[in-house]
Formats: C-alpha cells, sequence, structure tokens
C-alpha cells in the first residue's frame, strides 16, 4: 500500500515540476464505500500511445534520470500498483482527448498495457491512475498517506474523505524555529527525520556512528534528540532499494553530519534573536526560562545552548539564575519564600509561607526579588 500512495503521488508532482507548475496541488482521491479506488491526478504532460507502453509496461524506463529536482528516477514507481494488485487504469488526458488503458497481468506473469477506448473531454491535459482497492484496505491506504503528505511542501488537494480532516492529521504541529532547510516543531518529539523529494525518512542515531549523549561534545546528538526536520536535495542522500529507508553510505551519513553541524552554528543566533526584545537582563533570563523549561519553544535544543550561549545584549545566557558569585559583594543572604506546596491540595493545612536559605536566586516569571 506504502509504495502505491508514494509512487504514483511522487510520480504526479515529478509531472507538475515537468510542467513548470511545481505549486500547484495534484488531486488524491482516497478509496471508500461508493467508490472502492485509489486515484491520483496530475495535470502535467500527458503521453501518448507509444509513451504509455514504455513508461507502464518496461521496467527500468525512467523520463527523469538527467534531473535532480525530479523524485521518481528510477522508473519502478509507475509499476507500483503491481505489488498490490493485478491491474489498474491509467486514464491520459491529452488535447480534449481521454485515452483509457488497462494495465494488467497476463496469464503468463508479464505486464501488459491494453488500450480500452478514447472518449472526448474538457479536462485539462495529466495523467490519472485509478487503483482498485480491496475494503478491508480503505483504512490503510489513509493512514499511509497521511504519513507521507505530512512533511509535502504543497499538499494535495484531497477528495473522498474529509478533507478538514485530512487537514488536521497531515499538521506537523506548531513550529519552533524554522529555517528554509531545517524546522523543529513541538510534536515532532525525539524523532528527526530528512526530508528527500517530499518524502520522510528517519534518521538513525546509531547508523551515524555518533557518540552516545554524555559523550557528545559535537551537540550532534542533542540536536536529533530535538527532533529536527532537515531537507536534502534529490540525490543528497542514498536510499534503499525498497525506497523505505535510508541506506547509510559513508555519502548518505557525510550529508547528514554536515547538515547537523551547519544547524548546530545557527541554533545561538536564531535562539539571540527571541531575546532582543528584552530590556533588562532579569528580563532575558525569564524568558530563557520559559523556553527551556518543560513544554517550552525549546526544551529539546537546551544542551545546545548551554554550550554555546544565548547572546543578549552581548551577555551570554547560559542559566535563568543568579547565583552567589554574582550576589555576594558582602554578607549577603538569599532566601526562597513560597507558599508550601501541599497548601493548595490540603484544605486542612495552613496556608502559610515557607522561607528557606539558599545559594541562588531562581528566575521565574512569577518570582518577586526583594532587597
Amino acid at each position: 500500500v506504502m509504495a502505491v500512495v508514494r509512487e504514483y503521488t511522487c510520480n504526479a508532482v515529478d509531472a507538475h515540476i515537468e510542467n513548470g507548475t511545481p505549486d500547484r496541488p495534484i488531486v488524491v482521491t482516497m478509496p471508500t464505500q461508493l467508490l472502492p479506488e485509489f486515484k491520483v491526478r496530475d495535470f502535467g504532460k500527458a503521453l501518448t500511445d507509444e509513451e504509455i507502453q514504455d513508461v507502464y509496461a518496461f521496467y527500468g524506463e525512467s523520463t527523469k534520470r538527467q534531473s535532480n529536482e525530479m523524485i521518481g528516477q528510477l522508473g519502478l514507481g509507475s509499476k507500483s500498483a503491481f505489488a498490490y494488485g493485478d491491474n489498474f487504469v491509467i486514464n491520459s488526458y491529452i488535447n480534449g482527448t481521454k485515452c483509457i488503458y488497462n494495465a494488467f497481468i497476463d496469464p503468463s506473469q508479464v505486464g501488459k498495457i491494453s488500450k480500452m477506448k478514447e472518449e472526448s473531454t474538457k479536462e485539462p491535459n495529466g495523467i490519472e491512475i485509478v487503483i482498485p482497492v480491496k475494503k478491508d484496505d480503505f483504512q490503510e491506504f489513509y493512514t499511509k498517506a497521511v504519513g507521507l503528505y505530512k512533511f509535502f511542501d504543497v499538499k494535495p488537494e484531497i477528495h473522498g474523505c474529509d478533507s478538514n480532516r485530512f487537514e488536521g492529521d497531515t499538521n506537523i504541529g506548531a513550529v519552533v524555529f524554522e529555517t528554509d532547510t531545517w524546522k523543529v516543531t513541538k510534536e515532532n518529539r525525539h524523532e528527526s527525520t530528512a526530508i528527500m523529494g517530499n518524502i520522510s525518512y528517519p534518521i538513525d542515531e546509531y547508523a551515524l556512528n555518533l557518540a552516545n549523549s554524555y559523550r557528545d561534545e559535537t551537540g550532534r546528538v542533542d540536536l536529533l534528540n530535538a527532533g529536527v526536520i532537515i531537507k536534502f536535495k534529490i540525490g543528497e542522500l542514498d536510499i534503499s532499494a525498497s525506497r523505505e529507508a535510508l541506506q547509510y553510505t559513508e555519502g548518505t551519513k557525510d550529508a547528514i553530519i554536515k547538515k547537523l553541524d551547519s544547524i548546530i552554528k545557527e541554533v545561538p543566533s536564531l535562539l539571540s534573536e527571541s531575546f532582543k526584545d528584552c530590556k533588562t537582563l532579569w528580563d532575558a533570563k525569564v524568558l530563557y526560562d520559559k523556553a527551556f523549561s518543560y513544554g517550552g519553544f525549546g526544551d529539546r535544543l537546551r544542551k545546545i545552548a548551554d554550550k554555546q550561549g544565548v547572546n543578549w545584549n552581548g551577555i551570554s545566557i547560559t542559566d535563568n539564575q543568579f547565583g552567589t558569585k554574582v550576589l555576594k559583594q558582602g554578607d549577603v543572604q538569599i532566601w526562597h519564600w513560597a507558599k508550601h506546596k501541599t497548601a493548595r491540595y490540603n484544605h486542612n493545612s495552613t496556608k502559610r509561607v515557607k522561607g528557606v536559605e539558599t545559594g541562588t536566586i531562581l528566575v521565574e516569571e512569577t518570582a518577586r526579588v526583594v532587597e
């Protein structure tokens, strides 16, 4: 199912790139009880009878080998429906004519293409792939499509299901940091992802032969644990023959590590940009506390920030406190006063304020300092 959804979608996206309309959404129809078919429609260049035979009947045929902008360079994607069933339909819309072809496996187990009919149409040029879907597989097609389209730059126009639900299911969540080549979201916790040609591949920390987080001084492991989403150009990474995962060749490992190092250099300046509106050092430390507290917008990048520091007005901020080294200009005592933590839960307890001598002032948004 995944091969079917991925390959025909990628072919359709490639058709738009080749046609000079990369920002135009393709149309995907999910299978339903009334129409048990998975359909992918593009509005790129239509194919002639001869091209249909060449592309869909012969393994290894591809029109995209010379381009690093195209996803499907292997010449296998157009035959992927045969991994799911014995036949599918190809509709070619070409200059006012709709040509309908049946692709099928004959008794000798050879793939064949048969032209069934032609009819006039007002539909724009392009190709539509129609794949019969078994009733028990409807949900799997939906689930695979959601996982695939989540990272698409231009999400497909979806028919055959609740488009609002689909949009919600493919939402990657609130973006914490974002540049042209990488982003961090609140929802993508702990699992970093490589995106190449719209397709996402989980990054395996162990396959990169990185030191564990306790010994890693580079910040690479910390960054991977932050759940970073990194874009790569087509051809930068090697993928396995199944196209389901990355192939960790030396070239692939080098490309990922270079990107990680580049991002690590960018993180402090991006964080510092968030602090530029702070008027005082106290304000900056309050923001630091909010940023790196659990669930804050950068808690998963804290180790990187702590190692390199966040800059505010030329001052490197590496924590959310003022310690005794800063405060002890003479005989200084620091006391922390707060309501007893159990008071709000226990109606029988006295809501007393309790003071404890401490060595630091912890900076929090609700904290007040009295001298």
